[in-house]
Formats: C-alpha cells, structure tokens, sequence
C-alpha cells in the first residue's frame, strides 16, 4: 500500500518520497528494497481526524533533512523533519499551491500557486476583458512567491497565521432552528449580478442582470423581440418571501469541480490538473489511463472519489435517509436525447455508481440533459412525491437533493418552445417556483428547509467577484426578504446541512466553513409560496 492519488515523487540517496492527495500523507519508502518506511501524515490541528490538506508538489532540501510540501487544500507549505517523520511548521501561500523548489544553496523556496490570489470580478464598470479570456478560471492568475527559508522562530509565527487563515472559532454558539428535512436543488453556472444584481439592499450591478426582471429581449438572427419581460420572477419573488446571500462564492470555476463540491468532495490533484484539458470522451483512443475528469450532475469519479466518500456515504454511515433528483448520474461518455427522458441519459461506457446513491435515485427524473425542459423534471417530481411519500408508502427522508439545469443555458430553439436563449432561464424559474409551491403546501413544511445555489458561476459576468453567485433559503425558518453578507461558500452548504442533521463533518473544509446561521428566524411563518407563470 503507497497511498492513495500519488500526486508527486521526490528522490533522496536513501528514500523516496510520494505526496498521496486522498490520504493527506507522505508515503517513504526505502529507494533499494522499495518497502515502505512510514507514513508521515499533514494534517490541521483541531482537524486531525479530517482530510482535505491535499499535498502535491515537494522538495527536498540537500541535505535531506527537510522535506518541504506544497499543500493545496491548505493553501501552505509544509515543512517536514525527515528523521523524526513529522511536520515542524507551515508557510502560509496563495490559493492552491502545486509546486515548490528549493534554491541552490537551501535559503529560498519558490512557490507556485495554482490559483494564486483568486480572480476578482469579470465584468461591470471599468472593466476589460483580457486576452485570455474573462471566465474565473480564465481571470485567474497563478502567483510565484520566492520566501526565505524561515528559522524555528519565523516558522512559528508563519504557521500561526496558516492556522489563523484556515480556521477562526466562533465564541457563541449557533443559533439553529429544528428542521428534519432540507431539501438542496443544485442549477448551473449563474453568477448572482446576473439573476439579483437588479435588487435593492443588495451589493449587484444591474447592468449585469441579464437574467433579471424587465428586460429586453432579442434573438441572435434578430428577427424576435420582446420588451420589459421578467425572465425569473419567480427567483425574485422567493428573494422577497425567504432570504439570499450576496456574499456566496462557488469554490469552482466550471463543472467538473462544481458538480464534486456540490456533494461534499473537494477536487483533488487529478480533477484540478485535468480540468481545462479538453472535455472529450475518445472512446478508442490508444492513450493509455483516462484524462476525462469531467462530471456533471454531482458526478464523482472512482479515480478522484476523497478519502471519507461523498455525502452519500456520510448519510449512509450515520443512518440518516435521502433520496436523489438526479444528482451524480452524468457519467463521462453518455448520450443526451430528448428521447431519454427517464434518467436523462444513454450510457457508453460503464462506470461504477456508488451503491448509496444507485439505491436511493429516482429511476424516472432526468439528470443533466438540456434537451429535457425543466418543466418535465418538475412533473415527474410532483409525481414521485404522489407515489413516494404522499402514499404513506415511503418516509419522508431527512435530505432530499435535485439537479434543475436548464439555467445553464443553450442556443435558442423556437420550434422546441425556447425562442430566445433567456428561455432556458424562464423554464428553470417557473420549475422552481413549482417546486417550491409543492414543498410549501406539503405537510412536511413545517420542518423544511429548501436550500438553492450553483454549480458553478462560469456563466456569466459578476462585478465583485467571477465566483460569487446565487444562494437562496427557503422554509418556514427563514427570515423575510432578508440578505445575507456573511461570507459562505460550498463548504457552508454542507455544514449547515449536517448542522441540522446532526451530523459531524465530512472533511477540513466543511468544518472550517462559516455557518449562514444568520438567516434563520425564531418566528416561523407557514405561509406557503404561489409560483409565477413566466411572461408570455
């Protein structure tokens, strides 16, 4: 046994050293014989017993006293003391450090971070795009850091500001409502300036709001016109009955890492190389391994699945009931067909789905598949709800997740209902608001929280930031009309829902999240919501 994702290699006289991403560990193993000596593990303290410091790049120092790891989950640099095989400290990085060197004489480390200082906005007032391209990971900028190796006194100081980063305690104690059941409805790649930007009280620009309310509509022929239409009253009309953020940031910038942290799993080394490579299933290709790490739908991939699994084991483990709407099913190398409206999809090549979420998905609800309207997908919910649970046949379960895509978007097809692009965007309204109307006349509404966000922001345009994009609560527990500046991200979702399901967390970057506490009430108001037909 080596590890796990064997992510990097370092050769001594003696040993050798490999970073494995999914077991946070350094295997070293004896250069003649290949046995393996020890693991040394990296870890957070307070998060031992958690994964997510994610080591990469390494370097060994001449004398090979120290090893020195560049840890992406943890946005720092290990250093390590080789004979006594355990960390000595941390040098705080930028955003996702992936390679390190060590200068000819041993006194200056050079650093690179993957993701450097984050991206920044991608559009409103002053700013232009650059050559490269203006998506997050396109405005993303890598940074090269060039550090003096610290001595015993600077690396103490370093690691208590990598601490200090990485986790801050709160001093009170979370105020929860009693909720038994959350339901958690993923759509894709909408920035929160294109749908909210429009709004008072909030931080957004409306000039970015191209999937707002009151706008003009055009085709891309020309020939098709609409005026003061409201694309997504129904996302505008929950923002006023329940509560958003305009402080939430997707930690993705696409996909194929979004739909991975969407169900707990954060993108290891394979995922966050591969995912700009092209996305193309070669099913002959003479390549050895496979490159194509994209999944869509809440897709986990075995070869990049972390060390504790994803939410579904995490449920599973602790006894606590879900079932799915079509999350983790778009497996790389399937075939999308409005034909395929059960499930959504064709496979091509087999891959394994985790049996958790093979037992407990429905069987008719199409995942990702832009040829399916979401109005189907809310049909066939209404349905299961009917047949499922309504029936007395089933319990209600405790987490209940659902994919509605259509928000991502697809040319225009006016022989198919979608005359303009913005379309897809009313047919996702309109779905939600359906679904939100059937949850709130439900019987399990008291107790419900419905959670709602993105993917990912690839999308669109954001002023303050390519990541940030939408989150919305809604249930009975919820404030009125109420916006959130409370930093969250993915690893907020996931700690509030294991919050309020009593469960403990999944890995480092849940349990370090900020908890959006905040947009709870203690008056709770049952009033159920009334979805908005769209504009015709």
């Amino acid at each position: 046994m080596r590890g796990a994702s064997p992510g990097a290699l370092v050769a001594g006289r003696t040993h050798v050293y490999v970073a494995n991403a999914t077991n946070d560990t350094i295997s070293v193993i004896d250069s003649s014989t290949g046995a393996l000596l020890k693991e040394i593990a990296l870890s957070v303290p307070g998060l031992e017993h958690l994964r997510g410091v994610l080591p990469f790049g390494m370097a060994l120092s001449t004398d090979e006293r120290r090893l020195y790891v560049a840890c992406a989950g943890l946005n720092a640099v290990a250093v390590i003391n080789v004979a006594r095989g355990e960390p000595l400290g941390f040098i705080p990085t930028g955003w996702f450090p992936s390679m390190v060197a060590l200068s000819a004489d041993g006194r200056t480390l050079l650093v690179i971070s993957a993701k450097g200082l984050g991206s920044g906005p991608n559009g409103g007032a002053g700013f232009v795009d650059p050559d490269r391209g203006a998506s997050p990971g396109d405005v993303m900028q890598g940074t090269l850091q060039i550090v003096a190796v610290p001595d015993a006194s600077a690396l103490t100081i370093q690691t208590r500001q990598v601490l200090d980063n990485t986790l801050v305690e709160r001093h009170d104690a979370p105020v929860l409502p009693s909720i038994r059941h959350v339901v958690f409805i993923v759509k894709e790649n909408r920035t929160f300036d294109q749908v909210y930007g429009q709004r008072t009280g909030v931080e957004g620009d409306s000039t970015l709001a191209d999937l707002g309310v009151g706008l003009s509509l055009r085709s891309k022929d020309g020939q098709r016109s609409i005026d003061r239409v409201d694309v997504s009253p129904n996302h505008h009309a929950l923002a006023n009955q329940f509560a958003i953020s305009d402080n939430f940031y997707c930690d993705a910038d696409q996909s194929n890492t979004g739909h991975r942290w969407v169900v707990g799993v954060y993108p290891n080394e394979c995922v966050e190389t591969n995912a700009t490579s092209r996305i193309e299933a070669r099913l002959f290709s003479s390549a050895p391994g496979r490159r194509y790490v994209n999944g869509s739908s809440a897709t986990v991939l075995p070869e990049d699945y972390n060390e504790a699994g994803a939410l579904w084991e995490h449920l599973t483990r602790h006894g606590v009931s879900f079932f799915n709407f079509g999350f983790g099913t778009e497996m790389p190398g399937s075939l999308e067909r409005q034909m395929f409206k059960e499930t959504g999809i064709r496979m091509t090549v087999s891959l394994p789905l985790p049996k958790p979420l093979f037992d407990r998905t429905s069987r008719v609800f199409p995942t990702f598949n832009m040829a399916i309207p979401d109005q189907y997908r809310a049909d066939v919910f209404d349905q299961e709800m009917r047949d499922r649970w309504e029936s007395g046949k089933e319990a209600f379960p405790s987490l209940v997740t659902m994919v509605l895509p259509q928000d991502h978007l697809t040319d225009e097809h006016p022989d198919a209902g979608y005359p303009f692009r913005e379309s897809c965007m009313a047919d996702n309204d309109l779905a939600l608001g359906r679904v939100m109307q059937r949850l709130s006349r439900s019987r399990w509404w008291p107790e419900m929280l419905v959670i709602v966000t993105e993917d990912d922001p690839q999308g669109g345009r954001d002023h303050v930031d390519a990541h940030r994009s939408v989150l919305l609560l809604a249930g009975p527990n919820v404030r009125k009309g109420y916006v959130s500046n409370r930093l969250t991200s993915f690893g907020s979702l996931m700690k509030l829902i294991f919050a309020l399901l009593e469960l403990p967390p999944l890995n480092q970057f849940d349990a370090a999240a900020s908890l959006p506490d905040d947009m709870f009430t203690t008056v709770p108001d049952l009033t159920p919501y009334g979805a908005i037909a769209p504009d015709p």
